[in-house]
């Protein structure tokens, strides 16, 4: 296994979305699906349920950045669950539009 380290905001990612570690490694070290992103300047490493986004450090070390939802059901089985105080609900409308596009990249 080689060495990670998380962001704030990918641990908080996880203990919201109740990911456990083993996913996390998994979708870090054997991904079924990757791709880079121009938008958020991060790899996107996917393996089943889950999506975490990655960099390398100045040192080489990967850092897990944010963690997402890989299927638009994800999303919206997240949604049917209460807010964490100090979150606000976004527009779900786009969601299996912006999944396609991103589908559309990979190829």
């Amino acid at each position: 296994m080689h060495e990670f380290a998380m962001s704030n905001h990918a641990l908080s990612r996880a203990v919201d979305m109740a990911v456990d570690a083993d996913e996390i490694i998994d979708a870090i070290e054997r991904p079924r699906e990757s791709f880079w992103s121009d938008r958020t300047n991060s790899e996107w490493r996917t393996r089943g349920r889950i999506t975490v986004c990655v960099v390398q450090d100045p040192g080489g070390q990967i850092v897990a950045t944010t963690i997402l939802w890989s299927k638009p059901s994800g999303w919206a089985a997240d949604a049917e669950w209460e807010l964490p105080e100090g979150r606000t609900m976004t527009d779900w409308s786009g969601t299996r539009a912006m999944a396609k596009a991103r589908k559309r990249n990979r190829r």
